[in-house]
């Protein structure tokens, strides 16, 4: 597929600021860059645009000038016209057009990329759960037709537009994850994606630090559905208090069309709905009924009970993408089984000659650590149950509450020692009472902690190691895994 110069800039506005030959209505980009390293030697380029966007640690507009001389034919820059002259100079046919904000610049061309695809998007946003979701999903629409997802965890205003310009002619079905860290940030996603199939996973304590509460988290996941019409399809949590009333707060919010509401989880009203659950080492089973009516036993490649979700939200995915029922129980059911930990990226479990290790350092919100704590007293024999667990960001006023929460879900779960990491880990012992039978160990920092651990972890243990990805908990997990190989 191509896009005119001309429809970009009818698109993104701005000055144009030409080279030594202007464009021509015939003038077409049919590729999208913000990296000039991606531009090699020799390579032709002269469909090639470049958007110069701004980073947090870099500003594509200091690289202007490389990517002119590399042959670009486009360039989309945010600076002063006598720079961007500057920077042309000697470049030939490159012309460049200036705006005010390249990065919706770089999602407005996405967006006319989007229009031309013949491709049902399915969008996932919530709070926690979303890249688990996003392997589920994908994996799940994958049997109906040709798919393509967002690669890791590329879900920002720069991954999502470079997710969109990805996907080729043949694809049919797109999975795009969408994240966010304030109000307007899933709105501006949703307008480039427009999703005909929303998904939230739910609306958690995470983003609180800037939302201030859930209700406002609430108001920025459902951004999702604003370009979404009555003929498209909302999946939500249906566990999810919040989330059950998803269809009259977007009425309250003026949106005169409301997609059809589907809930997926363990309630009894559920549409898609996980039953008599059932969690092994390396497997969960579960009954599944769809519109009240059993479908079958479904068993995962994983184990926790936090993944029904995911695997509900791709069943759903699937039959709003018209799978029938045939076609979720034959095709859809073994592809979400199939899923495995390394689809998703996150937790780990190693048996090791003198131990076990649950590892899942990527991220820590309350609910994925009260998760992963259940799955340690699951998976634990006769030795030791042990939890490092780090600081958990972004909670905001509730940040103090919340990490106490985690000293009770500890003894709760029969945790022997909870190692916290971090200066609001400090926090968690003061949620339980003196004599609740776990012991509780406070370091200042991850390299403490690791240096400490073989001191602490024993033959027989099983270990879990849990924080925000701020805080690297991946260097104690790395000196368990050391110690229990031995």
């Amino acid at each position: 597929m191509m896009i005119t110069i001309a429809k970009i800039i009818e698109r993104i506005g701005g000055s144009v600021v030409s080279g030594s030959c202007a464009y021509s209505e015939a003038d077409y980009i049919d590729n999208v860059v913000t990296d000039t390293r991606l531009l090699k030697a020799g390579g032709d380029y002269s469909h090639t645009a470049f958007v110069a966007v701004r980073g947090e640690v870099f500003d594509g507009n200091d690289f202007i000038g490389p990517a002119a001389v590399a042959g670009v034919f486009l360039i989309v820059a945010g600076t002063d016209e006598e720079k961007a002259r500057r920077a042309l100079s000697g470049a030939g046919r490159t012309i460049i057009v200036n705006c005010a904000d390249t990065l919706k610049a770089y999602g407005a061309i996405a967006g006319i990329w989007r229009e031309r695809l013949d491709v049902d998007v399915v969008g996932i946003t919530g709070s926690v759960g979303k890249t688990t979701a996003k392997e589920f999903v994908f994996k799940a629409v994958s049997v109906l037709g040709p798919a393509a997802k967002t690669p890791k965890n590329h879900n920002n205003e720069i991954g999502v537009p470079a997710a969109i310009l990805g996907i080729g002619p043949e694809i049919k079905y797109a999975v795009i994850e969408m994240g966010m860290r304030g109000r307007g940030q899933i709105s501006f996603l949703a307008s480039i994606a427009r999703p005909r199939v929303g998904i939230i996973t739910n609306i958690g304590t995470a983003h609180l630090e800037l939302l201030g509460t859930k209700e406002n988290t609430r108001l920025a996941k459902l951004e999702i559905a604003e370009k979404m019409g009555k003929n498209d399809f909302l999946l939500v949590n249906g566990d999810d208090r919040l989330l059950v009333e998803a269809g009259q707060v977007l009425k309250d919010t003026g949106k005169n069309e409301i997609p059809v509401i589907r809930t997926f989880g363990f309630g009894e009203n559920c549409f898609f709905r996980a039953g008599n659950v059932t969690v092994a080492p390396g497997s969960t089973e579960f009954d599944l009924s769809i519109g009240g009516k059993f479908v079958q036993r479904v068993s995962l490649n994983v184990m926790g009970e936090h993944y029904v979700y995911g695997a509900l939200a791709g069943i759903g995915a699937a039959r709003a993408c018209g799978a029938s029922l045939k076609d979720i129980a034959k095709k859809v059911i073994p592809a979400v089984s199939s899923v495995s930990s390394d689809d998703t990226g996150r937790q780990q479990v190693y048996t090791l000659a003198k131990g076990t290790l649950i590892d899942d350092c990527y991220n820590a919100s309350p609910e994925a650590v009260r998760a992963e704590l259940r799955i340690l007293k699951k998976l634990a024999g006769k030795g030791r149950k042990v939890a490092f667990l780090g600081d958990m960001l972004e909670l905001g006023d509730l940040s103090a509450e919340e990490h106490r929460s985690m000293g009770r879900a500890c003894a709760e779960n029969g945790v022997d020692v909870c190692v916290c990491v971090g200066r609001l880990a400090a926090g968690i012992p003061g949620g339980v009472n003196e004599g609740a039978g776990t012991v509780f160990k406070l370091f200042p920092d991850s390299a403490k902690a690791a240096e400490a651990a073989a001191d602490i972890v024993e033959k027989g243990d099983t270990v879990l190691v849990k924080g925000s990805h701020a805080m690297h908990m991946e260097v104690i997990s790395a000196r368990i895994k050391e110690l229990f190989e031995r």
